[in-house]
């Protein structure tokens, strides 16, 4: 299946806590309200009609869905789309990798090096069930060490102030090849252009490199900036 063809995934508890979404076109739904909404319309469909329906449709959008060990296994497709067997797939898959680690997806845990592991796995398992190839994106991996950069005599700092002002420090700490050039803009507020200029001087002048990463969500970058 072309994964155009499939806008987003989700398995969510049949309590409403999304356990695993992922998004493939820039159509985009809240995953906890949407996992919330959903959770409660297949309970709806159970408690009251007495039946599951497999496919709802809202105009050019079909939500296709099966229901397994408490668990809904959930897929946004175009209209008319035919899903074949993917939502079987993904269940199969999920309970491959967390049959017996569920709690690893638990809000506590989900962040612990074992979860992160088995959620990149899975994932790349995922994109192959819709037919996803994840791009690759340029990725600034700073060379300074951060005791250089900040230093107050330090002639990078310098360097950067004159050219940049502070901007120019806060991109390059946050340079750590974990991110994205988008991430560290979204993160920092600062313009996307403003960002690429920084960091293309800072590789020229061989503060940083740039490398190609696979496109990732994760990890991001809300840890270092918590609400």
């Amino acid at each position: 299946m072309p994964y155009m063809v499939v806008h987003a995934v989700w398995i969510i508890d049949t309590s409403g806590i999304p356990l695993y979404h992922k998004a493939y076109s820039p159509l985009e739904f809240d995953p906890t309200l949407f996992s919330s909404f959903f959770s409660s319309l297949v309970h709806f469909q159970t408690e009251l009609m007495g039946r599951q329906l497999q496919d709802i449709t809202f105009e050019d959008l079909s939500f296709s869905y099966i229901v397994d060990a408490g668990l809904v296994f959930l897929a946004c497709v175009k209209k008319d789309a035919v899903t074949g067997k993917l939502l079987e797939s993904l269940r199969d898959v999920f309970f491959r990798f967390f049959k017996d680690d569920l709690i690893l997806l638990s809000t506590m845990l989900r962040t612990s090096p074992r979860a992160r592991e088995l959620l990149q796995q899975f994932e790349l398992e995922v994109d192959k069930l819709v037919g996803y190839a994840p791009q690759k994106e340029p990725v600034p991996v700073r060379v300074t060490t951060l005791s250089r950069l900040l230093h107050k005599d330090s002639p990078i700092r310098q360097d950067l102030l004159n050219r940049f002002g502070m901007n120019a420090i806060l991109v390059i700490a946050l340079s750590d090849g974990q991110h994205r050039i988008k991430d560290i803009s979204n993160a920092l507020d600062i313009p996307f252009q403003e960002v690429e200029s920084i960091i293309r001087h800072a590789d020229r002048r061989g503060y940083l490199k740039v490398v190609s990463a696979y496109k990732t969500d994760e990890p991001g970058l809300e840890s270092y900036f918590p609400e």
